[in-house]
């Protein structure tokens, strides 16, 4: 889950049964084989982080805490770890909370070995929705 892949059934679907939702490679796993820099590189948070004079990650990590989820971030570098937590004496404004809503949706895993004509999941939105 990140701002890229903001999975609203899944939030709404754990809402109703009282799970709390943690979000895992909330910045885009860049590097990893399911990864993207769909969050990293997207205009719109680059916007808002010139704007508000916070990191992209800053940015990400913060629409996270905003939405009720625990981002899990990992990070060897010092200075990424020193600003990730950053993020508690700040908030996004509405105006800005609107402009990630409409970020374009990206799967990093589409899921395609399990969709299938003749199994429970004919499409993709099948699968995930």
């Amino acid at each position: 889950m990140n701002a890229a892949w903001h999975q609203e059934n899944l939030k709404n679907f754990c809402k109703e049964k009282g799970i709390h939702v943690s979000a895992w490679s909330p910045l885009g796993a860049n590097g990893a084989v399911w990864g993207s820099l769909a969050v990293m590189d997207n205009p719109i948070l680059k916007d808002i982080a010139i704007a508000s004079g916070k990191t992209v990650a800053q940015v990400a990590l913060r629409w996270l805490i905003e939405h009720g989820s625990t981002p899990i971030v990992k990070s060897f570098n010092k200075e990424r770890m020193k600003a990730n937590l950053e993020i508690f004496d700040w908030k996004l404004n509405e105006i800005d909370l609107k402009k990630i809503k409409q970020i374009p949706q990206y799967r990093a895993f589409k899921g395609e070995r399990f969709i299938s004509e003749n199994g429970p999941y004919k499409t993709a939105e099948d699968l995930w929705d």
